[in-house]
């Protein structure tokens, strides 16, 4: 195999594997969510308080938490409210395993 063949088949793969792990980060329309609040802003706490939302799970860090989405409607009002990034539920769930927490019928 050339370089150039290997250089491209190196590229491709990168690409392939960082549009995976963006779209499984990216929350879908329903579920828990994590919120990750901006390190210059307020915390992921009044940011979910701000979007009228719910605290499912916060530990000491308060610039992570758990929230649960109903629509994407409460995806953008936490965005709009301060959130620096939300996650997708996949992240959600990771980060309550991490944390050894039950999320019960939740998940």
């Amino acid at each position: 195999m050339s370089k150039s063949a290997k250089v491209f088949a190196a590229v491709y793969f990168l690409l392939c594997s960082t549009i995976v792990v963006i779209g499984s980060l990216i929350p879908g329309s329903q579920g828990l969510v994590a919120v990750f609040a901006k390190p210059w802003g307020e915390n992921a706490l009044e940011v979910i308080a701000q979007a009228d939302g719910q605290v499912i799970f916060v530990n000491d860090s308060t610039w992570i938490a758990l929230t649960e989405v109903r629509n994407s409607d409460d995806v953008a009002r936490l965005y709009r409210s301060g959130a620096g990034f939300v996650a997708s539920s996949l992240v959600a769930q990771a980060c309550a395993r991490w944390s050894a927490i039950s999320l019960g019928s939740s998940t």
